[in-house]
């Protein structure tokens, strides 16, 4: 897939009823402990938006999620706001600014790409089409429950893709990690027993492709089991290899989403994780997230 600025702006669905057009953006400021994850679906078929804004502070979680059924126009940008939550685009491939507001808390937050965007590959082909990501910097202002505000920079990431999405494979995990010299980001599906591995190890001067994920996962909790610790060690095309250890910011830095099907349900964990990258001594700041599909 070559990038253009265009790919930043909605793509022509298919019939496909569960063709979906996603934005996702997160971020970190570990020296305020704010961190948190954002993004807008949008599923012009079936006319149906969903908007989330997650925050952690402290050992805090506020989480904002809507399905809204209001017609849009999908081939507009003007589809990313339900009112409370809003991306505007201001440079393509570049650069994005996220504004939230309810009673109890905000954000405006500016999210700028420090590396080039890049073609993220196609996985399993279960939840696009077409997906690319990017590194970046974060800036601005969030306020929390009780009305202080905060001033929060750090780093974060952010991925575009359309297509027809299958929430319930087997499983999938993806892992987003930013650190002052590079940045990793990986999906690792299986399907019907086999392995897909997509993603890039991505810097200002180029991007590795991810060839092989190796990952062990410690839960935590006697009845539910919450996935809250990985190691990963991610192969790249170019024979490179980084090992990286990765656990919660906090206790309560994470979120459970479930959707239920015919024949059982899917589990979906996102937790904003401190990463430790045993090659190169350095830590960073992303996200583990986990996909279980329930069957019986």
């Amino acid at each position: 897939m070559r990038l253009n600025d265009s790919d930043d702006s909605p793509h022509r669905p298919s019939d496909n009823p569960d063709w979906r057009e996603s934005y996702y953006f997160n971020f970190v400021d570990p020296a305020k402990g704010i961190s948190g994850f954002t993004t807008i679906g949008v599923l012009p078929k079936v006319n149906m938006r969903e908007f989330v804004f997650v925050l952690f502070h402290g050992d805090k979680r506020e989480v904002y999620y809507v399905e809204s059924r209001k017609k849009f126009q999908h081939n507009s940008l003007k589809s990313l706001s339900d009112g409370h939550l809003s991306y505007e685009l201001v440079e393509p491939l570049m650069e994005w600014r996220i504004r939230f507001a309810i009673d109890k808390m905000g954000a405006d937050i500016n999210w700028k790409g420090r590396f080039p965007v890049y073609n993220f590959g196609g996985g399993s082909m279960t939840s696009w089409s077409d997906h690319f990501e990017q590194s970046g910097r974060i800036s601005g202002f969030v306020s929390v429950p009780g009305g202080r505000m905060v001033k929060i920079e750090g780093m974060g990431q952010r991925d575009k893709s359309w297509g027809p999405r299958d929430w319930h494979i087997e499983s999938w995990f993806a892992l987003h990690a930013q650190f002052d010299s590079l940045s990793i980001a990986l999906r690792r599906d299986i399907v019907e027993g086999v392995v897909h591995v997509s993603g890039a190890i991505s810097s200002p001067e180029k991007h590795v492709a991810i060839a092989k994920v190796d990952l062990e996962t410690e839960f935590a909790g006697a009845e539910t089991k919450i996935p809250v610790r990985a190691t990963t060690r991610i192969h790249g095309v170019d024979r490179s290899c980084y090992t990286l250890h990765s656990s919660l910011i906090s206790p309560t830095s994470f979120v459970r989403f479930a959707r239920p099907f015919p024949g059982g349900s899917t589990e979906l964990f996102e937790d904003m994780a401190i990463h430790e990258c045993e090659e190169t001594g350095e830590k960073g700041t992303g996200l583990i997230e986990w996909l279980f599909t329930h069957t019986g």
